[in-house]
C-alpha cells in the first residue's frame, strides 16, 4: 500500500516528483531527502489527524509554513519517507483588537500579507529587518528573529500571547492566555484575550517551542502582539566612525526610552539595505558612514504631536552629547524613505540581489562585550580569501537593550556557499574567532550548529526531555536537533 493511500482521505495529498523535489533541498543544505508526500491542511483539525496518523504509522512529519526560496535548512527532510505538512495555505486573520493591540493569525500568514490584513483594525506587525514576502509571521517569532523594535520587547518569547498547538504526540495543547475553559470562538465571544505567552501554571511551551525547528510541535495559530500605527513618525540616521561611539548613544537612547526602531549597522550593511545593484553596493559602501544607527520616533493616541516632540529634542542632546552626527538623510536617502522601504517585503532576501546569494553569522551578545566581539568576527572576515570581499554587519537591540542580535552578511554567488570553497573555509574560521570571543549561539545553523551544542553540554538533556515528553515517538523534523537518543 502506497503512503498516499495510507493517510487519511481527508486530507490533500501530493507525491509528485515534482511537487516533493522542491522540498529535498535550499539555498544552505543539499543534501535531504525528498518527501514521500506533501499534505496540505486546510483546518486545525486537519493538523492534528495528520499527526495522529503519523504516530500511529510511524512516519516523520516536517512542518512547513513559509513560502517562496527557503535557507537554513530547518525545512529540509533529513529522515527518508517524510510527509512535508504544508500549512503555508492557513492564512486567516481569526481576530484583531485594536485596544491590546493583538491579533491572532494562522501559520500561513506572512510578511508580505500581514500590515494589509492589519490595516483596517489601525494596527501592523513588528517586524524582523527586510523579511522576505512569503516569510511565515508566526515562523519567524518561533524562531527568535529579533525585531526592529526592541522598546516594544519584554521578554524573548514576545511578540507571542496564548497560542495553540498540535505536539508530537498529536495533543491539542493551548498556551498561556488561551489555556482557559472553551473553544478560541467562545473566548473571544465572551471578550477573553489570549495576552500572555506563559502558562499553564508554571509551564511555558512557547518559550521550550521557540527554536526547536518544528521538531516538537506545530503552531496552528498564534496570538500576537502588534504595533498601533503611528499618527506622527520621524525617522533619523545618526552616524560615526566608531562603533563604540553609537554603542554608548543606543544604551542611552534605549535607557530614556526614546525610540520606536533602532538598530546599529556598518557601512556595506546599510548600502545593502539601499542599493540596488553590485555598483550601488560598491559605491555607497565607500560614501557611507563607518557606522549608523536608524532610530524612529512614533507618536500614537494621545498627543502625539508632543510626544514625538519631545522625544525629537532628547535624541538631538544625546546625539550631540555622544558625538553623533545626527541627519534626515545620507548618501541621497532620506529616513523617511528607508522608514517606509522597512515595512515592503520583496519575493526573495534583500542580500542576494547583488551577486544571487549570501552566507551568513549571526549570534547574541551583551552591549558590554559587544566591541570585542564584532572585532574578532570583523578580523576573521577580512582575511584570506575575504580579503577583498565586502561583509556587512548588523546589530539590533533586544528586549529593552539587554543583549544584542548580530549579524554578519557576505553577498556572494552560489558557488561560494558549497562546502570546502576558500571562502567557506575564511567563513568558519571566523565563527571560530567569534566564539572564542564570547559569541553566544542561541539558534544553531550551518557552521556553528555544533559550537551551540559543544559550549552548552547541558542543554542536550534538557532537550531531550522535552523532546520525550512533547513527541515521544520521535516522528517531528527528525535528526534536525541533536536530542539524545533521536531517532
Amino acid at each position: 500500500m502506497s503512503l498516499q493511500v495510507r493517510i487519511p482521505g481527508a486530507l490533500a495529498a501530493s507525491s509528485e516528483v515534482v511537487r516533493c523535489a522542491p522540498y529535498a533541498s535550499d539555498r544552505d543544505t543539499q543534501d535531504g531527502f525528498a518527501p514521500a508526500a506533501v499534505v496540505t491542511p486546510k483546518r486545525l483539525e486537519d493538523v492534528q489527524a495528520l499527526v495522529k496518523w503519523a504516530n500511529d504509522a510511524s512516519v516523520p512529519i516536517v512542518p512547513v509554513s513559509s513560502t517562496g526560496p527557503r535557507r537554513r535548512g530547518d525545512t529540509v527532510p533529513q529522515a527518508p519517507g517524510s510527509v512535508v505538512a504544508d500549512l503555508s495555505g492557513l492564512q486567516r486573520l481569526i481576530h484583531a483588537d485594536r485596544r491590546d493591540k493583538i491579533a491572532i493569525i494562522e501559520p500561513g500568514v506572512n510578511f508580505g500579507m500581514i500590515d494589509d490584513l492589519l490595516r483596517p483594525h489601525d494596527l501592523r506587525a513588528y517586524r524582523p529587518l527586510k523579511p522576505r514576502a512569503g516569510k511565515s509571521v508566526l515562523t519567524s517569532y518561533l524562531d527568535r528573529e529579533p525585531t526592529l523594535v526592541p522598546d516594544m520587547q519584554w521578554d524573548i518569547s514576545d511578540p507571542f500571547g496564548g497560542t495553540a498547538m498540535v505536539l508530537g504526540n498529536g495533543d491539542l495543547c493551548k498556551t498561556g492566555g488561551a489555556a482557559v475553559e472553551g473553544t478560541l470562538e467562545q473566548q473571544l465571544k465572551r471578550g477573553h484575550r489570549q495576552l500572555f505567552a506563559a502558562g499553564p501554571a508554571h509551564i511555558d511551551l512557547v518559550r521550550i517551542t521557540q527554536g526547536a525547528q518544528g521538531s516538537l510541535a506545530t503552531m496552528v495559530w498564534g496570538a500576537i502582539y502588534c504595533e498601533p500605527i503611528p499618527t506622527v513618525e520621524k525617522s533619523y540616521f545618526a552616524s560615526a566612525d566608531s562603533l563604540g561611539t553609537l554603542v554608548a548613544l543606543a544604551r542611552d537612547l534605549l535607557n530614556r526610552r526614546l525610540c520606536s526602531s533602532l538598530f546599529i549597522v556598518d557601512a556595506v550593511q546599510l548600502a545593502m539595505l539601499i542599493g540596488k545593484s553590485q555598483d550601488d553596493l560598491d559605491r555607497l559602501s565607500a560614501e557611507l558612514p563607518a557606522w549608523t544607527i536608524f532610530v524612529s520616533l512614533a507618536g500614537y493616541q494621545h498627543r502625539p504631536e508632543q510626544r514625538v516632540q519631545w522625544q525629537n529634542k532628547d535624541l538631538v542632546a544625546c546625539a550631540k552629547t555622544h558625538g553623533a552626527d545626527l541627519t534626515e538623510h545620507l548618501a541621497g536617502v532620506s529616513a523617511e524613505t528607508f522608514a517606509a522601504d522597512l515595512r515592503l517585503s520583496e519575493q526573495g532576501q534583500y542580500q542576494d540581489k547583488f551577486l544571487g546569494n549570501h552566507k551568513e553569522l549571526f549570534f547574541l551578545q551583551s552591549f558590554s562585550n559587544l566591541e570585542t566581539v564584532v572585532a574578532a568576527g570583523s578580523k576573521g572576515l577580512k582575511a584570506g580569501p575575504l580579503a577583498t570581499r565586502k561583509v556587512g554587519t548588523y546589530i539590533q537591540p533586544m528586549v529593552q537593550g539587554t543583549f544584542c542580535h548580530v549579524a554578519f552578511t557576505l553577498p556572494c554567488s552560489p558557488e561560494d556557499t558549497a562546502t570546502g570553497t576558500p571562502v567557506d573555509a575564511q567563513w568558519r574560521e571566523a565563527v571560530a574567532a567569534c566564539d572564542a570571543a564570547g559569541a553566544f549561539f542561541s539558534r544553531p545553523y550551518g557552521e556553528w550548529f555544533d559550537l551551540a551544542f559543544r559550549n552548552a553540554p547541558n542543554a542536550r538533556r534538557m532537550m531531550t526531555a522535552a523532546k520525550t515528553i512533547l513527541d515521544p515517538k520521535g516522528i517531528m523534523n527528525p535528526k534536525r536537533l541533536p536530542y539524545e537518543g533521536a531517532r
